[in-house]
């Protein structure tokens, strides 16, 4: 009788690939959450840093944000 030979995680996964966590899906709504903390941010910097975040992710919408 044969052994089984047990496959690994390793042997599937391409070597170029790597492993990351999914934090959330980029969504329209995702961006407008954004865009509202940046009309409620007291400092310019931060709502200039807001509006950049959101304008960023308004060209990624469908796409995941990763760790």
């Amino acid at each position: 009788m044969k052994k089984k030979r047990s496959i690994r995680k390793k042997d599937i996964i391409p070597k170029n690939m790597t492993q990351v966590k999914v934090n959330r899906e980029i969504t329209s709504d995702y961006v407008l959450e954004i865009y509202e903390k940046a009309k409620r941010a007291r400092s310019e910097q931060k709502k200039k840093e807001y509006l950049a975040i959101a304008e960023t992710l308004s060209k990624h919408v469908g796409k995941w944000l990763v760790e």
